[in-house]
């Protein structure tokens, strides 16, 4: 277990690490920033952390997309947790810190599957 690779993320920007109850923006760039420290906050549901990853857990999250006021996430690799969990777990971490966000789905509802994350690596 301790070979597997963490999950990629393709954002490179600043870490928005603001308490709940923040009141930032949305944009793009807010959520991106926000998601970032997301995954540090509550990384033991992620693979970004070799223990993690030593016992099997290479989930990780993507933004994709922000439509209107509903961001939309991508969900990868294996979680401990369940799917629809996780991503509940992301979106009030979100919308605690920025109220404007209305919704937060994925992009593939069958990334919430239990079949998605056993045929996860």
């Amino acid at each position: 277990g301790g070979s597997l690779e963490a999950p990629e993320v393709e954002y490179d920007g600043p870490v928005i690490d603001v308490p709940q109850g923040s009141q930032l923006d949305l944009d793009e760039e807010t959520v991106q920033g926000v998601l970032a420290a997301c995954r540090q906050e509550i990384g033991t549901m992620f693979g970004y952390q070799a223990e993690n990853r030593g016992v099997g857990i290479t989930g990780g999250v993507d933004f994709v997309d922000l439509d209107g006021p509903t961001v939309v996430l991508h969900l990868k690799g294996r979680f401990w947790h369940q799917r629809p969990t996780v991503l509940q777990r992301v979106g009030s971490y979100l919308t605690a810190r920025i109220p404007e966000i209305v919704d937060v789905v994925v992009e593939d509802e069958w990334e919430l599957t239990d079949e998605a994350n056993d045929l996860a690596i």
